[in-house]
């Protein structure tokens, strides 16, 4: 007997062997069998679905594939942002002691499979399976845009797989999914560990699950706006959290026409500018609305606004009757043909998930007969194209797959024309970069046919679409740019509302966010809600879509790090000074920077530099390195410009004492800011005086307490007194402070010389304070203290 008989034999089913022998089937093509494949050979219903078991179990475990452009392999530890799955199979303990283990062995391989199948499909990383369990990641090795999404999206998909699958009774297994989103540390290539409260939190919230039920975190909920229906459950106290946890059950994909919608459902800032881009589409609507069909292209990068100028527009037209068609494409179904034409048409019918073929059979004849009367075909068309059952109410489709989509496209088109007729249309199509081809033949054929329809065809899309259309008479181009600074600054208003943000903070997101409007938003928002306003950081909402970007760049990532490190702006020859690649290596990551938009080139004193194009962008190559590495990429940054780069070191010590107090040197990164605040001091910059000799003694109270950094500090606050008082007055108590302080070090070091400067300090400040005892009782304490080790060499007083 063959091998591939033995196995038919093992699973009841030898009676197939000499038909699978004689149609030339074995084990190489065994697994590309589908169940149409087995009906054609006459195996019964039953058998197929006992075969297609058994070729599941067969199958070995999915594994990851191996690194690629699209799913680069992490070096080292890093942080960043993820999202976490975790699934586990309902009641598996009663399984395990109900049947076989080797059948039970086989049933968890086809729950894995189910679960690794829907995973896979959205781009997800399974790190482990644990019996019963599944691990994954969303935004790693590969962060997206949409992690968040992506996972429960998956998650919905694990469920609907495993109503597939039946238990030991008949019954379809079940399962219960978590899914949290934060900051975590990924670990080496070789083991893809993650630390951080991420994963347990999403463990802990699959216990909160029903059987075949989603729970999320807040965070992750924040993340996924109204792309979801939920059901709140509340604050939930968990094991291992020391909080009460907000947590949320996700019911169904809500039902909104365009992911702009579903994301920024709440809008929290004023429509700021775009007054030449709203008159072009409402002159073009005009056009329109008199026969004389128009289509604009509308692209600009991520975050510009693309997506709120088209609901802009329908702000401004509200009061003209007009019919809307909205075709939101996906980056799940770039290769579903028709996927946003379809969607559009269950919306409009009112389709819902517990409707029968029957009710969605009737819905869609109401929604059709409302502009035409259709032949029965035609009705046909459209219900296969919404996968709906005919059930004998029309006609078979007798049409080749060619002539069944010409058809189809055919019958959409006649469909708007008569749309058209009755009132003038808006024909949306969100996000053309996701497109997938039959919906842009469609597309194609639409803007052939409107010339002298009333349509506007609206098209949104990404700088890196190419658009097939442009070239014709009725077809105008419009790319959208940054907003100017006022235009920023007037959108962080109206975010802020009735806050009024200091003026050092508006500054901070204008530098930061370099026009983009959702980064504004974002920003600002993240900044109102934020404990510590001052220090702005990247909001969860724009982690995941930048590091996208930043992981898009593949060996450059690295560079883009290092020059993270050195700053906004970098100079090439610094930069391949630090980097410990190959001068060919540098040249090629900067070129790869520049060419995906990261970083641009800018003329600095004659060298070669250049900028990253938004702020917001450094701070995640930034934030992405784990603590000690960036320790020790600034220390390298330091060296660099003592040995290679020394005219910058003179001229700029202030940069050299910035890298070597976060590389941790802060010893050495004393002796730069006491430098930097004497050049300051020198040129009257008494400001930045105060703020470098500020600094220093931040640095000198890392150091190891002794006399060493007793007089280091002293050196400082010494030097700190003159520029403070020239800024502040003698009045102010600060300087007391700093002069108090100075007395006190004196006196501890033994220092003559340096007491009697702090001490005749402290005295004007008395004097200034023009309170006659403060002075005497200001006078005493001085005369103590530097009287404290014997009789003064010298001293000052008045009689």
């Amino acid at each position: 007997m063959t091998k591939l008989g033995e196995w038919l034999k093992e699973q009841g089913l030898e009676q197939y062997a000499g038909l699978f022998a004689d149609n030339d089937i074995d084990f190489d093509v065994l697994s590309d069998l589908a169940e149409s494949d087995l009906e054609k050979l006459g195996l019964s219903l039953g058998h197929r679905r006992k075969f297609l078991r058994a070729l599941a179990a067969l199958q070995p475990a999915p594994t990851q594939p191996e690194a690629s452009p699209r799913t680069p392999e992490i070096q080292e530890a890093e942080r960043r942002q993820v999202t976490v799955l975790f699934s586990d199979l309902v009641g598996s303990t009663a399984l395990a002691n109900a049947i076989d283990p080797e059948e039970m062995s086989a049933l968890i391989r086809r729950y894995q499979d189910a679960c690794a199948g829907a995973i896979a499909r959205f781009d997800g990383f399974i790190a482990k399976f644990l019996g019963d369990g599944v691990l994954a990641y969303f935004g790693y090795p590969q962060a997206q845009e949409d992690a968040a999404e992506r996972s429960v999206y998956a998650a919905l998909a694990i469920i609907d797989n495993l109503m597939q699958l039946k238990g030991p009774d008949g019954r379809a297994l079940e399962t219960r999914i978590g899914i949290a989103t934060g900051i975590v540390v990924i670990g080496v290539a070789r083991e893809h560990s993650i630390v951080g409260e991420t994963p347990n939190l999403a463990a802990r919230l699959q216990t909160l699950a029903e059987p075949n039920s989603i729970v999320v975190s807040e965070s992750t909920h924040h993340l996924l706006g109204r792309q979801f229906d939920y059901q709140s459950l509340g604050e939930q106290t968990l094991k291992g959290f020391a909080n009460p946890v907000q947590v949320w059950r996700v019911l169904r994909e809500a039902a909104v026409a365009s992911r702009f919608a579903a994301g920024h459902g709440a809008r929290t800032g004023p429509f700021i500018g775009r007054v030449q881009e709203i008159g072009l589409l409402l002159d073009r609507w005009q056009l329109a609305k008199e026969c004389e069909g128009q289509v604009v292209f509308l692209s600009g990068e991520p975050g510009m606004g693309k997506s709120r100028i088209v609901d802009a527009l329908f702000e401004r037209i509200v009061d003209d009757p007009y019919y809307h068609v909205i075709c939101q494409c996906s980056p799940y179904h770039t290769n579903s043909a028709l996927h946003p034409v379809i969607r559009q048409f269950e919306r409009s019918a009112g389709f819902t998930m517990e409707d029968s073929a029957t009710i969605k059979l009737e819905k869609l004849e109401t929604l059709l007969s409302a502009t035409d009367n259709l032949s029965d075909s035609t009705r046909s068309l459209f219900a296969d194209l919404l996968s709906i059952p005919l059930d004998d109410r029309y006609p078979p489709l007798d049409l080749a797959p060619a002539q069944r989509k010409a058809a189809t496209i055919a019958a959409i088109v006649h469909q708007l024309s008569r749309l058209a007729e009755q009132k003038p249309v808006l024909f949306v199509l969100e996000d053309a970069h996701w497109i997938d081809p039959t919906t842009q033949e469609l597309v194609t054929r639409v803007i052939d046919s409107i010339a002298s329809m009333c349509v506007l065809v609206l098209i949104t899309a990404r700088p890196e679409f190419l658009s097939p259309w442009t070239g014709r008479d009725h077809v105008t181009s419009l790319a959208l740019s940054r907003l100017s600074k006022t235009q920023c600054a007037e959108l962080i208003a109206g975010v802020a509302t009735a806050r009024v943000l200091n003026p050092t903070l508006v500054e901070d997101i204008l530098a930061k966010t370099e026009g983009v409007p959702l980064f504004i938003e974002e920003l600002t928002k993240a900044i109102m809600e934020s404990a510590t306003p001052d220090r702005p950081v990247v909001p969860a909402t724009l982690q995941d879509s930048l590091m996208a970007r930043l992981d898009r760049l593949g060996p450059a990532k690295e560079i883009a790090q290092v020059a993270a490190v050195i700053g906004q702006q970098f100079s090439y020859a610094l930069l391949e000074a630090v980097t410990r690649t190959s001068a060919g290596d540098v040249a090629t990551g900067i070129a790869r920077l520049v060419d995906a938009g990261l970083a641009f080139p800018q003329s600095r004193a004659g060298e070669l530099s250049y900028s990253f194009k938004h702020a917001l962008m450094r701070d995640v190559a930034y934030d992405n390195l784990l603590r000690g590495r960036r320790q020790q990429i600034h220390e390298r940054v330091a060296r660099a410009l003592e040995e290679h780069f020394p005219a910058v070191a003179e001229s700029e010590p202030e940069l050299l004492a910035q890298h070597l107090a976060q590389g941790g040197l802060a010893d050495q990164a004393c002796v730069y800011y006491e430098r930097a605040g004497d050049r300051a001091a020198a040129r009257s910059n008494f400001a930045e005086g105060v703020a470098h000799f500020s600094n220093g003694l931040r640095e000198a109270a890392k150091l190891v307490e002794g006399p060493d950094r007793l007089r280091r500090e002293l050196a400082l606050l010494l030097k700190l007194g003159p520029p403070l008082t020239i800024m502040k007055g003698y009045q102010t108590p600060e300087l007391e402070e700093v002069y108090e302080r100075a007395c006190e070090t004196g006196t501890r070091l033994g220092d003559e010389t340096g007491l009697f400067k702090a001490t005749w300090g402290l005295w004007n400040s008395a004097i200034a304070l023009s309170d006659s005892a403060s002075i005497q009782l200001t006078q005493a304490c001085c005369w103590r203290r530097f009287t404290a080790a014997g009789p003064p060499r010298f001293s000052v007083g008045t009689r």
